[in-house]
């Protein structure tokens, strides 16, 4: 069984979710309390860093949305991940470009609306 440790409406866990729900795959969320939830021992086992989101897998932790995202795709084999090398390296080119600029971007014209940051 999988188990996603996100807050709730975090997008970067939205790119796990997609993948998994393309895939048939069922992802059980766990609610982490920011402060609280990810400084316990048991969810630092899982992710040194203390950051969400974190996938708990039967193998162990999987941090980092990306690598998430990643690691479920390729769990069925419906090429959402793509059919060769060279497909991969398409679908990793879009993810680390919204991870690198997209996400950095739209956080400093979202988090001031959203509260996350003084105007």
């Amino acid at each position: 069984a999988l188990k996603l440790y996100t807050t709730e409406n975090n997008s970067r866990a939205y790119k796990t979710l997609i993948a998994a729900a393309y895939n048939g795959i069922e992802i059980e969320i766990a609610p982490v309390e920011m402060g609280k939830t990810n400084k316990t021992p048991e969810y630092l086992a899982l992710n040194p860093n203390g950051k969400i989101p974190t996938l708990q897998t039967p193998e162990g932790g999987i941090w980092e949305s990306n690598a998430i995202a990643r690691y479920v795709a390729r769990l069925a084999d419906k090429g959402l991940y793509g059919k060769n090398a060279f497909e991969a390296a398409e679908v990793d080119q879009w993810l680390d470009w919204v991870r690198g600029d997209l996400e950095i971007a739209g956080g400093v014209w979202l988090y001031p609306i959203f509260g996350y940051l003084p105007n």
